[in-house]
This record gives structure tokens, C-alpha cells and sequence, in this order.
């Protein structure tokens, strides 16, 4: 069983915000985030941080979140303290007991969709607000203006709780900051000239994974094009490096070259810096295609087995290709066509500045 959160007491000797002479904090719960899921709750926090620059947040997660590990050094200055593994689940008995121990909020943002877990918060939080995510804002101290049914993706979902909060709508676009010797060395690898194009072919989980060879096929028509595709590829996707160089010489890997230590780059900064020069990138439901819709970078995003409306990345510069809409759920139902069609036309809106609208727009 994890441990259960810092008392009160604890929590004021690591946190000076969070002292009881101190604004009150607001807490802000999750269940289990990985990269896509916390960077889909990104304008949430930006939206509140602005709206509430008095009161430190605090991010308590009943599980791991990549708030403190991958996305920790990039919103550092929006959150005062994360609290992962805090237990905030099963059983009632332990849950309440953790509750307790946190001291008393301003406002509580429940991010969960399990009703006992959301009551306990309910009843056993002080607070002098709650907002979560029921059906119907159930629970909730108030409803987003003008809204009775919450909206199905995780993004607009959490938006709709600063709504509620605000009172109105709520400011929640920025920018992730990384070092300018990130950018330096993206520039280096990627020089100007070219239009680069890229492909994110790996994921978590298989089922998300268009084909290899899907991958491989579509960076031959964007070379074919006159286009430069550009692989992002982490250490999970390593096993696909000699394919690629072999199917696709012409290809660019700018993560897998050695990086200087000394740089001192944090993990992630080089694939924003990447990101930043690519005129779109095709990726499966991933965290770097999310993270690439985080940067404003032009998105195809490749659909099977997920649901859409939850997990689609929250970009104003998107489109969605569904294996659904090839008659099935799995990523191989996705022609190679669809997706270079898809690429083509972002390039096309990206060039003549006919994107925009709606983050929902995907």
C-alpha cells in the first residue's frame, strides 16, 4: 500500500505557500497520467495558474503522473508541489484517512470520473470550492456558464472545470520553455531550407502502432514530394532505427545522434526543439504527437482502437485519420494514402494560413 501524503504540518516545511498563514493552495486531483494524459490537462493548469496567481497548486495524483518525471521541469513555475502515489483510491477507510491529512483548499479541481472516489473528496477535503467531472457536473460547487453536459475529450473536459471556477472563459494557451542550446541543436540537425515533416511511429502500446511499414511508405511519398521526413524516435522505438536508414535514406533521426551531456538538456527538450521546426508531424495516439499539439506544431494524429472524442490532442492545427473510417478498428485498416493526403493538407492550410479556429477543430 503506498504511504499516505505529508500531513499539513509536513507539508508547510517543504512548501512555504502552503503554510497556514500562507494563501490557501488548490489542489488539483488525477488518477494516473502519462505524458499524453498530463500534457491534455496543460491549458487546464495554465488557465488556472492565471486566474489564480495568489494560490499555489498543488497536482496530487492517486498514481504515477508525468508531472514529476517528464513534464516536471516545464511546469514548474505553474505547480507548487506534485504529490504522486498518494493512495486516493481504495480503500474508503485508508482514502479518508489521507484526505484529512491534506490541509485546507481553496478550490478542489477532481479530474476522476469514479463517483465514490469523487464524494469522498467531496465530504473529506476542506475546500471553499469543488469542481469535477460527473455526468452533469454532479458534485460540483457550479456549472461551466451556459453548459449542462460535460464535453467527451479530457482537454475540454478539464477546461470546462477552470469555466466553472471563472465564471467565464478561460485563458489557457502558452508555451513550453526550454534552453536555447535545445534549439541550437535542433537547428544544427535540421538546418533551414527544407520543409521537414514529422513521424512519431511509436506509442506505449501496440495496438496504437500504425505499421512500420506504413511509416517507412509514407516517408518514401514525403521524400518523393520534395519533403523531408523526420523521424522522432525514443528509446522504446529503438529496434526500428537500421529499418529505417535501410527503407529510408533520405530520412533524418535527429534524437537518436549522441548528445552532448554537457549541454545539460533536460529529457524532452530536444524533441520540442524538433518539433518546432517541422512544418507537421504524423503521429500515432501518443505522448508526442500530444506533446507536438502542445507546441502548436500541425497534427495528423492516427486513430484505431482509442476512443477519439476522450483522447484526440487538443490542437487548433489538426486533423484526425480513424481506422473506422476504413471499415475498422485496427491501426493496419489505415491506408497509407489517407495519411498522406492528411499531411498534405495541413502543409497546404499551414502555408497559407488557413488554420485556426477551434481546439476541438481535429
Amino acid at each position: 500500500m503506498s504511504p499516505p501524503p505529508a500531513p499539513p504540518a509536513a507539508a508547510a516545511a517543504d512548501s512555504p505557500a502552503a503554510s497556514a498563514a500562507g494563501p490557501r493552495p488548490i489542489a488539483v486531483l488525477v488518477d494516473r497520467e502519462g505524458l499524453g494524459d498530463s500534457l491534455l490537462k496543460l491549458p487546464f493548469l495554465r488557465a488556472i495558474a492565471r486566474a489564480y496567481p495568489d494560490h499555489p497548486i498543488w497536482w496530487i495524483s492517486s498514481h504515477q503522473t508525468a508531472m514529476a518525471n517528464d513534464l516536471a521541469p516545464f511546469v514548474r513555475p505553474l505547480i507548487a508541489r506534485v504529490i504522486d502515489h498518494a493512495g486516493l483510491t481504495t480503500p474508503p477507510r485508508a482514502v479518508i484517512a489521507r484526505l484529512r491529512a491534506l490541509p485546507p483548499f481553496e478550490m478542489v479541481f477532481d479530474s476522476r470520473t469514479r463517483g465514490l472516489t469523487v464524494l469522498l473528496a467531496r465530504l473529506f477535503l476542506r475546500h471553499r470550492g469543488f469542481y469535477c467531472c460527473l455526468p452533469g457536473y454532479m458534485l460540483s460547487s457550479r456549472r461551466p456558464p451556459g453548459r449542462f453536459a460535460r464535453p467527451s475529450g479530457i482537454a475540454a473536459r478539464m477546461l470546462s472545470l477552470a469555466a466553472a471556477a471563472i465564471g467565464g472563459d478561460p485563458d489557457w494557451r502558452g508555451r513550453l520553455d526550454i534552453a536555447e542550446a535545445a534549439r541550437r541543436l535542433a537547428a544544427e540537425r535540421l538546418p533551414e531550407g527544407p520543409v521537414y515533416v514529422g513521424l512519431a511511429p511509436g506509442s506505449r502500446e501496440a495496438r496504437k502502432n500504425w505499421p512500420i511499414d506504413r511509416y517507412v511508405a509514407l516517408a518514401r511519398r514525403l521524400a518523393e514530394s520534395g519533403r523531408v521526413p523526420v523521424f522522432m524516435i525514443g528509446p522504446q522505438e529503438a529496434e526500428m532505427v537500421a529499418t529505417i536508414r535501410r527503407a529510408v535514406p533520405e530520412a533524418l533521426l535527429p534524437e537518436v545522434e549522441p548528445v552532448d551531456p554537457g549541454l545539460g538538456l533536460k529529457r524532452l527538450e530536444l524533441a520540442i526543439a524538433v518539433g518546432e521546426r517541422l512544418a507537421a508531424v504524423v503521429a500515432n495516439d501518443n505522448g508526442i504527437g500530444h506533446l507536438m499539439a502542445s507546441i502548436g506544431t500541425p497534427l495528423v494524429s492516427l486513430f484505431g482502437p482509442t476512443d477519439i472524442g476522450r483522447w484526440a490532442p487538443f490542437t487548433e492545427q489538426g486533423v484526425i485519420v480513424s481506422a473506422t473510417q476504413f471499415g475498422g478498428t485496427a491501426m493496419e485498416a489505415i491506408p497509407v494514402d489517407a495519411a498522406f493526403a492528411a499531411a498534405e493538407r495541413l502543409l497546404v492550410e499551414s502555408r497559407d494560413g488557413a488554420h485556426g479556429g477551434s481546439p476541438n477543430r481535429l
